[in-house]
């Protein structure tokens, strides 16, 4: 049987990590039995402050399919990401399917199949879109939707990947092979900038080897998150918007 790897970054969510993994887990069952995959859950804590890698550890002991890994020190998103990423390379095979997903409760495990069914239709990569007919956003600041929406028109104009409108949703399924080819690539870590921009760098280096990418709705639950974010807003737009055009004009 394939296997999908579920990866999950991160940093300070003792309040989230245990009900994510909890949540997973239930989906592992209609993951096997109607689309041929064994789900493994890679847990990934970026030098936590808090519980965070004790919950791993103990749920680790509780189900027999969680398999955490940690950073000695913190590497910020983009540094889990290639750590995320390198790892699968390194112990799964083609055929087998990455997932990406918030540690923090506010992507829903059960998008995971249709983000198969997505990949089955031809793609090389799945992104659970906040922008296609049908996708919602609860918990939000209405300012902070409205700077997401402006740099979603401003992504789509910079970077310009046909039918894409989330460039940075970190929802997101991966098939092995294109992972395998940005490897060949780009000759070690995939990932450059270590902020929450990373995943804007990611798929744009994955359109450019040839990523064949499509999305689905999903509902974003930022109310179901407990805790701080760690996301600085400002310092993440004006990285963003400079990220872009360094990516599309190659400086």
């Amino acid at each position: 049987m394939q296997k999908i790897m579920l990866g999950l970054p991160a940093y300070n969510e003792e309040k989230n990590i245990g009900l994510l993994i909890n949540c997973a887990n239930k989906e592992a069952k209609i993951l096997a039995e109607d689309y041929g995959f064994s789900l493994e859950i890679v847990p990934l804590d970026d030098c936590s402050t808090d519980e965070t890698k004790n919950l791993m550890i103990k749920k680790k002991a509780e189900y027999g399919n969680v398999i955490p890994i940690f950073h000695d020190k913190n590497k910020n998103l983009g540094g889990g990401m290639n750590t995320l990423i390198n790892y699968f390379l390194k112990n799964y095979e083609p055929g087998d399917i990455l997932i990406i997903m918030d540690a923090d409760n506010s992507h829903d495990p059960k998008y995971m199949k249709n983000l198969i069914e997505k990949l089955n239709e031809g793609f090389d990569i799945a992104i659970a879109s906040r922008y296609q007919q049908g996708s919602k956003t609860y918990g939000v600041p209405k300012f902070r939707l409205f700077m997401t929406f402006c740099a979603k028109i401003y992504y789509m104009i910079v970077l310009n990947i046909k039918d894409i409108r989330d460039y940075t949703c970190g929802y997101r399924a991966y098939k092995y092979e294109i992972l395998k080819s940005a490897d060949d690539t780009y000759k070690g870590d995939i990932i450059e900038n270590t902020s929450f921009a990373c995943m804007m760098e990611l798929i744009y280096k994955l359109y450019k080897i040839g990523a064949k990418i499509g999305e689905i709705p999903f509902v974003l639950r930022y109310d179901k998150k407990k805790g701080e974010s760690s996301m600085n807003i400002k310092n993440t737009t004006k990285t963003s918007l400079i990220t872009a055009l360094k990516l599309r004009f190659n400086k």
